[in-house]
């Protein structure tokens, strides 16, 4: 009999958990995913960077070899709207379609880090979605430690994002990152024991 395949999604907001949770995951050795490292690699596609230095001239450097500053394209979205749905048109959605793409290579659970699950409207792609929230100000202490964003910075990417507190998340899995690492870890394995 062939083994079926069941997609799982993992969101969360920026500083919540959802990286450490997906290592987590990995450790278990299901196969993970990742929309961030798909956003990455297409960084580094010349036509990609063609197409972003149209959009974004001043955040794309050089004439033969392009490189972008992703800082200042994040920038530019905040403050323009069109500017943000023209990025999720050339990153997030080809991201998470080459992620998808690797991931239908694999039978039973099989995993894929969307940070934008819910702004792209991406989540009946998925079989299981596992959302991982924390604290607010955890979050943002969190990005502060691991990044140079400043605090205005983080409450930004935050705005920016569902207001995970306020949505309706009861038909998803949700992971409560309230205490410590080992914590998690437990949350993350029985959510999937329960797959």
């Amino acid at each position: 009999m062939k083994q079926s395949r069941t997609l799982v999604a993992i969101t969360g907001g920026i500083g919540s958990g959802k990286s450490t949770a997906t290592a987590f995951i990995k450790e278990l050795g299901y196969p993970v995913f990742s929309c961030d490292e798909e956003v990455a690699a297409l960084y580094k596609n010349r036509r990609i960077l063609k197409t972003l230095k149209k959009e974004f001239p001043s955040a794309i450097k050089g004439k033969i070899f392009l490189s972008a500053d992703k800082r200042k394209i994040a920038e530019l979205c905040f403050s323009d709207k069109e500017k943000l749905l023209f990025l999720e048109k050339t990153l997030a959605f080809p991201a998470l379609d080459r992620a998808i793409k690797k991931a239908k290579k694999h039978k039973g659970l099989v995993f894929i880090e969307v940070p934008l699950l819910f702004e792209c409207k991406a989540e009946s792609l998925f079989d299981k979605v596992i959302v991982v929230k924390r604290d607010k100000k955890e979050r943002i202490e969190s990005v502060k430690s691991r990044s140079s964003l400043s605090e205005k910075d983080i409450l930004d990417r935050i705005n920016r994002q569902i207001d995970y507190d306020a949505e309706d998340l009861s038909s998803y899995t949700v992971i409560e990152n309230s205490t410590d690492l080992p914590a998690l870890r437990s949350a993350v394995v029985s959510a999937i024991e329960k797959m």
